[in-house]
């Protein structure tokens, strides 16, 4: 860290994740588990956790999940200043296994959902080397003026901005407008990371040179496309065009939720760069072996295991 900024500051969502106990059942009676998720709580605990000095910036309920929740995220390693606690209920989400994959039913509506957006983005911005933003509250329901704002005051003042694309086909009434909000972003944005799911949202091909559409044509970034347990693309972006390429193949991996892997890839990016890692292969590689333990096990992985040192780099 230098001149007294943290390393990143995380910017979105917390929910309460709740995942029948056996994995299967759901049914009268059935027992439940419950989990601190959301893609922001997620990103900043992964980042903490591999060693970045990291903040979050989220929402969390006065009720009695919210309660537990605030509890869960102070005890955790990520700075708690900025969690706002507001009077509305916690966002519940329910992880349903089905024949074919799973599902996730989400209760949103009404709840504290999202970040409380700052009085001064750019006071906030100037506090950290990197801001991460999540594109599940780009909605204009949930902080489209907000994550924009910060994303150019974060921009001008010389702060490096971090977007996870995150789009959710449930969110938007067309792929266009989710293209419009993208394009509002992520010409700030200094790193990207894109699934070949979030690209679909957006109507674009499902590749690097998909996501140049939703780019400025003069644009400079660097961006990851995950597409699951298929190869990871990492690219640099120069003048609106392809400069370097890498691509890693992400570990085996007994898989028990998909849930929470690109969250994990983004965190431990993050947490690689600001440890000085820049190499487009060996920062695929990182993201991937995270993403790979998260789905290994539900809610939270404990990244004290993560490799000899609990740091993949």
């Amino acid at each position: 860290m230098s001149d007294g900024k943290r390393d990143v500051l995380v910017v979105g969502d917390t929910t309460i994740d709740l995942y029948p106990a056996d994995g299967t059942t759901m049914a009268p009676g059935s027992r439940f588990e419950w989990h601190v998720g959301g893609t922001a709580a997620n990103v900043a605990r992964w980042a903490a956790s591999l060693g970045g000095e990291t903040g979050l910036v989220t929402n969390v309920g006065t009720d009695a999940m919210g309660d537990l929740a605030a509890r869960r995220l102070a005890e955790s390693p990520v700075d708690t200043t900025h969690v706002t606690r507001v009077d509305a209920t916690s966002p519940l989400t329910l992880y349903v296994p089905t024949e074919d994959g799973e599902r996730w039913n989400a209760w949103i509506a009404g709840s504290c959902y999202g970040f409380t957006p700052p009085a001064d983005p750019a006071t906030l911005a100037a506090s950290s080397e990197w801001v991460h933003l999540e594109g599940v509250t780009l909605p204009a329901e949930v902080n489209r003026t907000a994550v924009r704002r910060l994303a150019e005051a974060a921009a001008a003042g010389g702060t490096r901005v971090s977007f996870d694309l995150n789009g959710r086909e449930s969110q938007w009434s067309a792929p266009d407008a989710y293209r419009r909000a993208l394009r509002d972003v992520l010409r700030h944005c200094d790193l990207i990371f894109a699934g070949t799911d979030d690209l679909a949202v957006a109507g674009v091909d499902r590749t690097p040179a998909g996501l140049l559409e939703l780019l400025p044509s003069d644009d400079a970034t660097t961006a990851f496309v995950t597409d699951g347990a298929a190869e990871t693309t990492a690219v640099t972006v120069d003048d609106g065009e392809i400069a370097e390429r890498a691509t890693a193949t992400p570990p085996a991996a007994a898989v028990a939720t998909t849930a929470g892997a690109g969250d994990a890839f983004a965190g431990a990016v993050l947490a690689a760069r600001q440890s000085g890692v820049s190499e487009l292969g060996e920062l695929a590689r990182i993201g991937n072996a995270a993403g790979a333990a998260a789905v290994s096990t539900v809610g939270p992985f404990d990244t004290d295991g993560f490799g000899a040192t609990g740091r993949p780099f």
